[in-house]
């Protein structure tokens, strides 16, 4: 872990134990691991610096849900459940029931924003403003956000990821996972207390709204002619503000939010699509591209602007109707066409 990162990592305590907890790996399993990791390609990798955020936000992710499960069984039996976010970790991961496409795409989400907002320039922001703004709905929306952006950070500054944050399935599923998990080291005795837990804790956090949904509430709140003004774009990414940049786009666009955000942090093709889907105006998309490009990772932003020039009317519509569908059928149908 470089020295410049030490409060993404985990407490030094952690570190020491780690090497007892983690699931061994095989001969055969870590040679497949080192193949793929040799041959994999230099902007598909993970920083140091993303993996030790990542890191650090799952274990706040799984020891916060332990703490909160323990904190509803008796005393007696709590203190039978003692087990900290690297033991559970090793257990879970053991059991495949953590390596979860979903959790590390919201993780990587949340290390990218943090990454993209250390960019930005300093000083009051559009979000700042907007908490005092005359329209009592943007300014709402606004306070909403920067409240759940406040929840985001630990102590240290640190971004997080919170049970509220995920997906009802997912959450539901980590919840009972971890559960289990606490069941199994502490034995069947306390299987029905804890299921009991679990479903407390899931019943607890229906009434909250994710990060993401507070977003796209703002975006929708500010209205066509807000979102649609001079320079709103770029100004939004010269803060380093690419979540609240994303959610406006999609809202233009019509699409899922997630869609969106996949297509800003996907390269020059898929912005250039997004602002097209959106209807950006060409010189907006020439400095946002020009003035976003080496952030975002989209190269050369001469060649994004080029495909922003190129695509037929047609075949935004059509990509339109795409992201439109669900996501489970694009994903589906696209393994189809793969192996048809």
């Amino acid at each position: 872990m470089p020295d410049e990162w030490p409060i993404a990592a985990p407490p030094q305590e952690e570190r020491q134990e780690r090497s007892s907890t983690a699931y061994p790996a095989g001969g055969e399993r870590r040679l497949a691991a080192v193949v793929q990791d040799f041959f994999l390609a230099d902007e598909a990798r993970l920083t140091e610096q993303g993996r030790a955020l990542m890191s650090a936000m799952l274990h706040h992710l799984v020891e916060s849900i332990a703490v909160e499960l323990r904190a509803r069984l008796e005393p007696e039996m709590a203190a039978g459940c003692a087990a900290d976010a690297p033991e559970l970790i090793a257990d879970l991961g053991r059991a495949g029931l953590i390596q979860d496409e979903t959790l590390v795409g919201l993780l990587l989400r949340r290390a990218d924003v943090q990454r993209l907002a250390q960019g930005g320039r300093g000083g009051r922001t559009l979000l700042q403003r907007w908490t005092a703004d005359p329209d009592g709905d943007i300014a709402g929306a606004a306070m909403a956000l920067v409240t759940a952006r406040g929840r985001s950070r630990d102590r240290f500054g640190r971004t997080t990821l919170d049970l509220v944050d995920l997906p009802a399935p997912l959450a539901h599923g980590l919840v009972l996972a971890i559960a289990a998990a606490l069941g199994t080291r502490s034995g069947k005795e306390s299987d029905s207390a804890l299921a009991g837990a679990a479903a407390d804790l899931v019943r607890s956090q229906r009434e909250e709204r994710r990060l993401e949904e507070l977003e796209t509430a703002l975006a929708e709140a500010l209205g066509p002619d807000r979102r649609r003004s001079p320079g709103l774009l770029v100004t939004l990414a010269d803060e380093g503000d690419s979540s609240l940049l994303a959610a406006i786009l999609a809202t233009e666009a019509g699409i899922p939010a997630e869609e969106a955000w996949s297509a800003l942090l996907g390269g020059g093709e898929r912005v250039a699509l997004l602002l097209r889907l959106a209807d950006v105006t060409r010189p907006e998309a020439g400095a946002l591209l020009a003035a976003s490009g080496p952030a975002l990772g989209l190269g050369d932003p001469v060649l994004a602007i080029e495909t922003f020039d190129s695509l037929s009317a047609a075949a935004v519509e059509d990509a339109r109707s795409d992201y439109r569908l669900p996501p489970g059928y694009r994903r589906a149908a696209r393994r189809l066409r793969r192996h048809g």
